[in-house]
């Protein structure tokens, strides 16, 4: 079956965690010498410092609770500020210019693997199989784990007495589900008004 083979974990997962790490690093570099020099004494620097980290708080203040979405597009409405050529200039007469170069490395070789995953997962779940055709096979063999299993109880119940009561309970939290389920579903069909010829 398609589905044993399907795993909700890629393999891409700690290749992102690991590149979001570096992005985030690369973040952090950036508004910390940002906010040290907008505080700095040196007139020159504190004001250029300071307008770019208005620019930088606006769109980033948040980046760091921000999911990879939310972070991803939070840098891209800060890359097409800072990338205008008069924030250019700033950065370069600061001298963060390599700083923030380095963050859009990052995050644009975040972005490659995100979308490598993304596309690995629409893959997967468009080769699985449905999950009713599973469960329309896999229910025989259920039903001959239960017998085996009720019937080795019968036998050996210090045995397997502890398993037999999990799958009862386990089969009873299903059914009570499937059954509520089914009523929420028969609940939200709207009445179809037969109309008079």
């Amino acid at each position: 079956m398609k589905n044993q083979k399907y795993s909700s974990k890629s393999l891409l997962t700690d290749a992102l965690i690991h590149l979001d790490k570096r992005r985030n690093n690369a973040l952090t570099a950036v508004r910390e010498q940002l906010h040290g020099m907008s505080v700095c004494l040196i007139d020159e620097h504190n004001k250029k410092a300071a307008k770019l980290y208005a620019i930088f708080a606006k769109y980033i203040s948040k980046a760091y609770n921000m999911g990879y979405k939310e972070e991803t597009a939070a840098l891209i409405s800060l890359f097409s500020n800072f990338d205008r050529p008069v924030n250019q200039a700033l950065l370069t007469d600061i001298g963060i210019l390599p700083f923030y170069d380095s963050l859009k490395t990052a995050h644009f070789a975040f972005e490659e693997v995100n979308t490598q995953k993304s596309e690995q997962k629409t893959e997967q779940i468009s080769e699985s199989e449905a999950a009713t055709t599973i469960l329309t096979e896999s229910i025989p063999a259920m039903i001959d784990i239960m017998a085996m299993v009720q019937l080795n109880n019968q036998h050996d119940p210090g045995t397997y007495g502890e398993i037999h009561n999990q799958l009862v309970t386990f089969i009873n939290e299903i059914n009570t589900a499937a059954r509520a389920r089914k009523t929420r579903k028969h609940n939200n069909v709207p009445e179809v008004k037969k109309e008079k010829i």
